[in-house]
């Protein structure tokens, strides 16, 4: 968020704020709507594999009309469903079973479904079996010290193990350092997050970037 004296808010500055007010769902509708017609233009344009992941807020998820929405804009600019990839974190348990049945809905379309940061906090297994998960994103603090703590690199091999026995994919964020890099190369099934291989940037040099 560009403030008026230049300067670029994180989302951990204001998203708490968006969430208590109710305003994180016309943010979030709005970021979902910008990120599928950045998928299409790439899709349509000079990448047809584009593939992009949002972030969806309990409180969109909670909305009964949010798997429409989602499946309207995909019509709306002609995305294959394969093209995008919803985010989110275990606290959508707490939301109840309609949410559930929502996610459902959305995965009968093919549409990927990824638990994000798992590994912090009070991560369950049990979410493993109640989500209708595609994707498990293994959490930097998870990663940050695989090369170093011999505890970090078996929890981590048993997450992806588990996970592989489940059909799940796996992505390891926060991969910084090159020995991060070279202590999950032995998981060639895996896919890897960070600073390490790219920064973030703005949509216009995402082609550029790719390019690289």
């Amino acid at each position: 968020w560009r403030l008026p004296d230049g300067r670029q808010a994180l989302p951990a500055e204001f998203l708490a704020v968006t969430e208590e007010s109710g305003l994180i769902m016309d943010l979030g509708n709005w970021i979902l709507r910008k990120a599928i017609k950045a998928a299409s233009d790439w899709h349509h344009g000079e990448w047809p594999d584009a593939r992009i992941a949002i972030n969806v807020s309990p409180r969109q998820l909670m909305d009964r009309r949010f798997a429409d929405l989602v499946l309207e804009l995909l019509a709306e600019y002609r995305l294959p469903a394969r093209c995008i990839e919803l985010e989110l974190t275990e606290s959508v348990l707490q939301t109840g079973p309609a949410t559930i049945e929502s996610l459902r809905h959305l995965r009968s379309h093919d549409i990927a479904i990824a638990l994000d940061d798992f590994g912090t906090g009070y991560s369950s297994l049990a979410s493993l079996e109640s989500l209708p998960l595609s994707r498990i994103k293994l959490d930097r603090s998870l990663i940050a010290g695989i090369d170093r703590n011999p505890r970090s690199a078996a929890i981590a091999a048993s997450l992806i193990g588990l996970c592989k026995g489940l059909g799940l994919e796996v992505t390891a964020e926060g991969v910084e350092r090159p020995e991060q890099f070279a202590a999950l190369a032995n998981h060639r099934s895996i896919h890897l997050q960070g600073y390490l291989i790219c920064r973030p940037v703005a949509a216009d040099g995402v082609l550029s970037a790719k390019r690289l």
